[in-house]
């Protein structure tokens, strides 16, 4: 069943970058002149020390990003990037997320971006009972965050955008269960310009 999804997934994936890969192609950039917003899928890979452990854990799984800017000029955004990872794997689950004032710069006004942010970011874990174990646990621990991420904005419409970017996540946590959380992901992201 895994092995289904994933192919599904895969095909699903290959037919946005063939889509974005045409738009590209005769793509008019979007007039950025005023408010942004957009979110993006896709997938990342998360790595964080275990209390007591000193080799870190790295897990994938799915990723998301969403954001809220201002154009103040046609290669210039300022606002506030989020970007979520989650993984449940029984008995235990874990979601970091960061949010950050965030700054992206096109430049010459072209697709290419270039992004980057500071603010804060959390882990959170949990450990459910299962047959081998009888406990439970919920721990969670809050960081500064910094956000890279680099991409494409493809114009679709003049106010409508389809893109990727890579997202690269430090956050800076120094606390059970987690000590200094770092994450990067692949998303295919739509972006809307008013």
């Amino acid at each position: 069943m895994g092995y289904r999804r994933a192919r599904f997934g895969l095909a699903g994936a290959l037919c946005l970058l063939a889509s974005l890969i045409s738009s590209a192609a005769r793509a008019e950039q979007p007039g950025r002149s005023g408010l942004a917003v957009g979110f993006g899928l896709g997938g990342g890979s998360v790595s964080w020390s275990w209390p007591d452990d000193d080799d870190r854990r790295a897990e994938q799984s799915g990723a998301g990003s969403a954001r809220v800017a201002w154009a103040l000029n046609q290669d210039l955004l300022v606002g506030v990037e989020a970007w979520a990872w989650a993984k449940d794997n029984e008995p235990w689950s874990v979601t970091v997320w960061s949010a950050t004032g965030a700054v992206t710069y096109f430049p010459g006004g072209t697709g290419f971006f270039l992004r980057g942010g500071l603010g804060v970011g959390s882990g959170r874990a949990e450990l459910e009972p299962s047959p081998s174990f009888n406990v439970s646990a919920t721990e969670s621990a809050t960081g500064v965050s910094v956000l890279g991420a680099t991409g494409y904005d493809a114009g679709i419409t003049s106010h409508m955008s389809l893109g990727g970017a890579m997202h690269v996540v430090y956050i800076g946590i120094e606390a059970p269960p987690f000590d200094d959380v770092f994450g990067y992901g692949l998303t295919v992201q739509l972006n809307w310009y008013w």
